[in-house]
């Protein structure tokens, strides 16, 4: 039987979104980590615009030993003051695991599995830090609540997969929308979403601007996967058949890089060079090596106005990955 909390939240998705509603597992929520467990958070006010920053230098290495005075930060391309900064692996971590499988994407599900398990064993360090494991086709599914217990996540992923009844769309935007409207807007420090899935959206009722509105509105940083036919590790196999088979660009590589570049997050492909166990290892730096930079906005600007966001390092040998645009509280 679920808990109330899980009732609650799923209520909501069925009665603002009836087509859209998120079916999730009966397992129990985790319980809230107790005060002397709990880690530092940003002392913000409400209206505090919370950006995730990751920096790296030109080898595309993390750099995690600046300080404040090491950034600017312009909006609506005029400089303003940095109010609040920390590091980020002080602030708790709430992280979602997004898994597309469609039609399109079931025979990558074992390879998922071992490398998704790993990975959220390797992040779930803490008491403070939860994940959440979500799947998606023509539904949108919660395998697993939010949880800081590895092996509930463990579990989850067993369960991986889809009737074919469900397995001829992708409702990836509808995900991303609810995810973060929905289960992730109203957790504090760092979020991030990760999509695993070859791009494709098919059946969404929103469109991808909606998506990216709630996930910058949440500050959720989105790292996609691209695991697709045309990229994953048996893509060489035949290079002949390979060449004539699949087309030339990857169809959802657009859209996952939109969604990326205007959260603040990055788009990783699947690849005999690049297996998915070490995309995951480099999410994960990302995520222990972020800046939260903080921005006060003045009372007099409108109400759900949106604005553009631009965060530098003096040091031009440095490149920054942040969101680039916020939206003011209504």
């Amino acid at each position: 039987m679920m808990r109330p909390r899980t009732a609650r939240f799923l209520g909501y998705a069925v009665v603002a979104c009836l087509p859209l509603a998120l079916a999730a597992q009966q397992a129990p929520v985790a319980a809230a980590p107790s005060p002397e467990d709990a880690a530092p958070t940003l002392r913000v006010t409400t209206r505090t615009v919370e950006i995730a920053t990751v920096v790296r230098d030109k080898a595309g290495e993390p750099q995690n030993a600046l300080t404040k005075e090491d950034f600017t930060l312009k909006v609506d391309g005029r400089e303003q003051p940095i109010q609040h900064f920390t590091v980020a692996s002080d602030l708790p971590l709430t992280l979602a695991l997004l898994v597309d499988v469609s039609g399109s994407q079931r025979t990558f599900i074992s390879d998922e599995w071992r490398a998704s398990d790993i990975f959220f064993q390797s992040m779930l360090t803490r008491p403070q830090d939860r994940a959440t494991l979500v799947q998606i086709n023509a539904r949108i599914r919660i395998l697993a609540n939010l949880t800081s217990d590895p092996g509930r996540l463990h579990l989850a992923l067993t369960q991986l997969g889809a009737s074919p009844s469900t397995a001829n769309a992708t409702r990836l935007n509808d995900a991303v929308y609810l995810l973060a409207k929905d289960l992730l807007a109203k957790e504090r420090g760092r979020k991030a979403l990760v999509l695993l899935t070859d791009g494709g959206d098919n059946g969404s009722k929103f469109k991808l601007e909606q998506a990216i509105e709630q996930a910058q509105r949440a500050n959720i940083s989105v790292y996609a996967i691209d695991y697709s036919a045309w990229t994953g590790p048996d893509m060489m196999l035949n290079s002949a058949v390979s060449r004539f088979s699949f087309p030339q660009n990857d169809p959802g590589e657009a859209l996952l890089k939109k969604l990326a570049e205007s959260t603040g997050g990055h788009v990783y492909t699947v690849s005999h060079s690049m297996s998915l166990q070490r995309i995951y290892e480099q999410i994960a730096t990302d995520l222990r090596t972020e800046y939260e930079v903080g921005y006060n906005p003045p009372p007099d600007l409108k109400p759900n106005s949106f604005h553009k966001l631009e965060i530098r390092v003096r040091d031009k040998r440095l490149s920054v990955q942040a969101r680039n645009g916020f939206y003011v509280q209504p």
